[in-house]
């Protein structure tokens, strides 16, 4: 017995550019920095604050920084 046939794709995908890599330090605005690693990208410098300091509030262990990219700075949390 023969397997049927699989129906073509209906949909297309789109093409996305390549992921940001977590090494690259960001070029604008302010992003966290986990365990030395680039992670979320903020507008300001408050909502990059209020997140680092809820998310070392959840997990204290974890190193966090925000890092400014105008100013090429890391502020510790």
């Amino acid at each position: 017995m023969a397997a049927p046939p699989t129906p073509a794709a209906t949909t297309i995908k789109p093409v996305s550019g390549p992921a940001a890599r977590a090494d690259v330090p960001p070029d604008a605005g302010f992003t966290l920095r986990v365990d030395g690693h680039f992670k979320n990208q903020f507008e300001t410098l408050a909502q990059a604050t209020q997140a680092a300091t809820d998310l070392k509030s959840r997990f204290p262990i974890l190193r966090i920084e925000i890092y400014d990219a105008a100013n090429k700075a890391r502020l510790p949390i």
